[in-house]
């Protein structure tokens, strides 16, 4: 007997090459990184009506409530008030990226409304 000739089908390469070099990890890393820094657009509003207040400051705690989401953040202004927000959603960036201001010693701006007897924060930014 002799054997049959079967047809292999070639498969070509992944369209996605593995990255290799130390500069494609770079810029993997640094695209990442845009992305968890706001990179995606996404901010919060007051409510229509609502006359919104701004603070500066350096963060002093972040609870998360989920891998976007804030929900509560402490900062302290140049006076030495501490002040503490609650959040109704996303407010424009991540808790992992408010860890990195409080790592780093740099500020963030709270825009707020106040509701019965809290301080909201609605958008929070660089």
């Amino acid at each position: 007997m002799t054997p049959r000739a079967t047809a292999r089908r070639v498969l070509p390469a992944t369209r996605f090459p593995a990255i290799r070099s130390p500069s494609r990890w770079l810029l993997a890393a640094a695209l990442l990184l845009a992305i968890a820094c706001g990179g995606g657009q996404a901010t919060a509003t007051a409510d229509a009506g609502e006359a919104g207040r701004q603070v500066r400051g350096h963060i002093l705690e972040v609870v998360a409530r989920n891998i976007t989401e804030i929900e509560s953040v402490s900062i302290r202004d140049q006076d030495g008030r501490r002040w503490t927000f609650t959040t109704e959603g996303y407010t424009g960036v991540t808790p992992a990226h408010l860890r990195e201001h409080q790592l780093f010693g740099q500020q963030v701006v709270v825009s707020y409304v106040e509701r019965e007897d809290r301080l909201v924060a609605v958008k929070i930014g660089d």
